[in-house]
């Protein structure tokens, strides 16, 4: 988890987007937070709105790869983007999934290094943040006295 700290100076041009019901994304081209450019980063709308009231302010962002998961205001209070459990499953579901596809594919071809290592890499590149944010970085959040929010 990266932490940048600064004046948040601008939040730029953004687009909304929503997914499911309840569930609205934010995707920003720029944050310019003190001498610190960020290019496409993603967050949940409900965060947005604390990132909005930051503006102008001394704030810390937290990012998880491109995706803001909290922000912490100048008055000391910490949100942060609490994910689903269920995407944390399905994310699991999948890299099961994937490992298993490489098996039946090893066992078609006789070899199970290069599909275990197409599977491996797919995993890691596509779970990985997911994992990231519900098993490690929403339980330190938590503890230093955020408050969640719902994406």
């Amino acid at each position: 988890m990266q932490e940048v700290k600064g004046v948040l100076k601008m939040l730029g041009s953004g687009s909304t987007s929503h997914r499911n019901i309840g569930s609205s994304f934010v995707k920003y081209n720029t944050i310019e937070i003190g001498d610190t450019i960020l290019q496409k980063i993603v967050t949940a709308q409900s965060l947005n709105d604390f990132a909005e009231r930051g503006l102008g302010q001394e704030v810390t962002l937290f990012l998880n790869g491109k995706m803001l998961i909290a922000v912490q205001l100048a008055d000391g209070k910490l949100y942060y983007w609490k994910r689903s459990f269920l995407l944390f499953v399905f994310a699991v579901v999948l890299s099961l999934f994937l490992v298993g596809a490489a098996i039946a594919i090893g066992g078609a071809t006789g070899s199970f290094a290069i599909p275990m290592l197409i599977a491996a890499a797919l995993i890691f590149f596509t779970t990985k943040p997911f994992i990231m944010q519900a098993v490690s970085y929403q339980p330190k959040l938590s503890a230093l006295g955020g408050i969640s929010l719902r994406g």
